[in-house]
């Protein structure tokens, strides 16, 4: 896909390190960090940010202040407060709450939109059917034959 994207014209950038990323259209983290990657400030409004490599109460990859100013869609709510650090994290901090978070599921259907005046924020915990769906709704976005 990423081939096909640049033979579009669509500028796409691999980043060595987490700072080097800072900035970037889409962000995605596929770590087990125990501390955020990324600082709050490093991710601007509109960017995509999907966080799926930490899954233990106790790890996390994105601050919670982030989590706080997104928009933030996980797979289901009661999977995300049990097994999400970030989320777990961030509502111990009192940056998030559990009706902040949107189902994976209203993205999909179309009840909720990207945001372009905050961060919007992926959180996944391993339910690799809906992995799958968000793949394909970004190549729908993005107008990308999926094959």
């Amino acid at each position: 896909m990423g081939r096909r994207w640049r033979a579009e014209g669509h500028p796409i950038r691999l980043a060595a390190s987490a700072h080097e990323a800072a900035g970037f259209d889409i962000i995605v983290y596929a770590t087990s960090a125990r501390e955020p990657v990324l600082a709050d400030e490093d991710v601007r409004p509109g960017a995509c940010v999907i966080a799926m490599g930490s899954h233990e109460p106790a790890f996390r990859e994105l601050p919670g202040a982030l989590m706080g100013r997104s928009l933030v869609v996980v797979e289901d709510v009661a999977t995300a407060l049990r097994g999400a650090g970030d989320v777990i994290q961030a509502q111990a901090e009192g940056e998030l709450s559990e009706t902040d978070l949107e189902p994976l599921r209203r993205l999909v259907l179309g009840e909720v939109e990207r945001r372009t005046d905050r961060p919007n924020v992926f959180k996944g915990v391993g339910m690799s059917w809906q992995d799958l769906a968000v793949a394909i709704g970004i190549a729908n976005a993005a107008d990308v034959t999926v094959s």
